[in-house]
């Protein structure tokens, strides 16, 4: 058995296997993940080989995401697979294990997927999960909706309106923890246009042209009578207007009974958009388990010390005195971690200090 990156010679057999695991024929989207990413190198995709046969793989995608006002670099694992005759041995459990080497050894901060497994399989490779939550808004059809006036909703046409939604995306997100930092090249990378990131509808004042005047997008799709929410966008100074003409117009559209907002997991129900579409229809709000996201922590000293920027900005304007303190955090994947308060309101991340007391989660 050998466990490495994968050989640009060997991707076929990645995509065959994958295709057999997932019972896909869609080679093309598999092909497309690996060809129309700009960003992807073979060692990305992690190969666990027996007798010059791929029996087992996945893929690790880089991107930065947000943590209050930090990005840090994560490591998202997809595509996790075993051929059938494979099975059973412990392929899966030793290529993720190496997987983790990988990511300490390329600079990760952390790790991350979502998985359609029992999370036990994960757990006990020190993964942890994260409950998710879609916010689910039951409405009355026949309602009226009026939308807010000098607005325009038109469809969302990439050759005119990508180059502003992008930077309102960026803007929009700019201190929202989740939120997946997308350069400009992101957005018309095949594995972003294959999920669907692109917005359905736009909103802008009406006799405003230009594509740079944008105030807001929604991307969304209707099975039904269901509208599934995936991802809303506005400018900040301008939300409660932008918000009203985005929710205006879902209901307006398509005789929906049902809201679910899906892009909302991160934050649950208080996202403003969620707000908007409970106070337009007056209907009642349920959350609903998702599929669960497990993290795990590469190297958790660095990864705390790339937050202690915002924290002490957060210290700074309470404008309070806080006294010097150092609390030990209870170990993860092994790795110990201590939080020092400095009497001039600085913070540390340390590996130990001797007067650290323990903070306890239980």
């Amino acid at each position: 058995m050998e466990i490495r990156g994968a050989r640009e010679s060997e991707l076929e057999q990645v995509i065959e296997l994958s295709c057999l695991a997932f019972e896909s024929d869609d080679h093309e989207r598999y092909w497309q993940y690996v060809q129309g990413d700009s960003s992807y190198r073979p060692s990305q995709t992690r190969v666990v080989v027996v007798n010059d046969k791929v029996v087992s793989t996945l893929r690790v995608w880089e991107r930065r995401i947000r943590v209050g006002e930090s990005l840090v670099t994560m490591g998202g694992i997809g595509g996790v697979c075993t051929h059938p005759n494979y099975r059973g041995v412990g392929y899966a459990s030793a290529l993720m294990r190496d997987t983790i080497g990988y990511l300490k050894a390329t600079g990760y901060d952390i790790g991350a997927l979502f998985t359609i497994i029992p999370d036990e399989f994960y757990s006990q490779l020190g993964w942890v999960s994260l409950p998710l939550r879609s916010s689910i808004v039951m409405c009355n059809a026949s309602m009226e909706v009026e939308t807010p006036p000098g607005w325009q909703i038109t469809d969302f046409t990439p050759e005119t309106d990508l180059d502003a939604v992008a930077k309102l995306y960026d803007i929009a997100n700019e201190q929202q923890s989740g939120a997946i930092a997308r350069t400009r090249a992101y957005w018309d990378m095949a594995p972003s246009r294959l999920r669907g990131i692109l917005p359905t509808v736009v909103a802008r004042r009406v006799g405003e042209t230009s594509a740079s005047e944008l105030g807001g997008y929604l991307n969304y799709r209707i099975g039904g009578k269901v509208a599934e929410v995936l991802e809303v966008g506005y400018m900040p100074d301008n939300s409660e207007e932008t918000l009203d003409v985005l929710v205006s117009h879902l209901f307006q559209t398509h005789s929906i009974e049902k809201v679910s907002c899906t892009f909302s997991s991160m934050i649950s129900s208080q996202h403003p958009f969620v707000q908007h579409v409970v106070g337009k229809c007056n209907g009642a709000l349920t959350l609903v388990e998702g599929t669960p996201m497990m993290f795990y922590a590469v190297n958790l000293p660095v990864f705390l010390r790339r937050l202690v920027v915002g924290w002490e900005s957060r210290i700074a304007d309470a404008k309070e005195t806080f006294p010097l303190l150092a609390v030990k955090l209870p170990a993860l994947n092994d790795q110990q971690a201590v939080l020092r308060h400095n009497a001039d309101g600085t913070l540390q991340i340390l590996l130990g200090d001797a007067d650290a007391v323990d903070f306890d989660m239980n």
